[in-house]
């Protein structure tokens, strides 16, 4: 008998001796109470984007459940070093624009646009990645210069160091490995000619025709710091970030 049915049996009416009819109440019947303890519980939330939490930012896709905002990027190893330039270039920032700017949360050179990926998808996906990221071999990366780029949505303006001429041939054929796998999966692909960069500092808006006069005087400053101080990167695996979780494919 299924826990959910119970039947309640009714006396059969009949006459007595007396002619009399008596009618037999239906009986109680008491349910049993199911324990619950094995039953697994999921919470509603309702998800707020509060932008002033992320100093202003506005999220690029809405928030659903089950869908994770995800990119693939080579991470920069040595934030020290970096910070020490980056603070060489706000203060001049600070003496010319005389505007709020913002460090960059991360350093990475983007090997794809963020995309979204659904929950199930990411098993596949990451494998898929690592199948077509094998045979790759370790390398040198560098950075030539300063450049200003814009988000295609024209929210924020970055200050970033673009890779040199040499560190872009290695790193086009990687890009178009990772958007043959972005195309099995029918998700957007990387710029048709991409500028392979580090963004450092962030602005709101479109602040490039502020920015763009500034941007020898830059160049000129941190020209030795990138001669000698940022230096030669040794690269040696490739990330991917789906959502909170992070994975890493090594190289040969």
């Amino acid at each position: 008998m299924s826990g959910l049915t119970f039947i309640s049996e009714y006396g059969s009416s009949s006459d007595d001796s007396e002619g009399e009819k008596i009618t037999t109440e239906p009986a109680k019947v008491k349910l049993h109470v199911p324990n619950l303890d094995a039953v697994p519980i999921v919470h509603s939330e309702d998800h707020c984007d509060d932008s002033f939490k992320h100093e202003g930012r506005i999220r690029s896709f809405p928030h659903i459940r089950g869908n994770w905002a995800s990119f693939v990027y080579i991470k920069y190893p040595n934030e020290e070093i970096l910070l020490n330039v980056i603070t060489k270039i706000e203060e001049v920032f600070y003496e010319t624009v005389n505007d709020l700017c913002h460090r960059c949360d991360d350093f990475h050179i983007s090997l794809s646009k963020t995309f979204i990926l659904q929950y199930h998808l990411i098993s596949s996906f990451t494998n898929s990645l690592k199948e077509k990221l094998s045979g790759i071999k370790c390398f040198n990366l560098e950075f030539s210069q300063l450049k200003i780029y814009c988000n295609e949505d024209n929210t924020r303006t970055f200050i970033a160091l673009k890779v040199d001429h040499w560190s872009k041939i290695t790193l086009s054929p990687i890009g178009q490995k990772v958007d043959q796998v972005l195309e099995d999966y029918k998700l957007p692909l990387f710029y048709e000619e991409p500028s392979f960069h580090m963004s450092i500092i962030w602005l709101h808006g479109n602040q490039k025709t502020r920015l763009l006069p500034i941007l020898n005087k830059l160049n000129t400053l941190i020209n030795n710091e990138i001669s000698n101080k940022i230096g030669v990167i040794p690269v040696s695996v490739i990330n991917c970030k789906v959502g909170n979780k992070y994975f890493q494919f090594a190289l040969q």
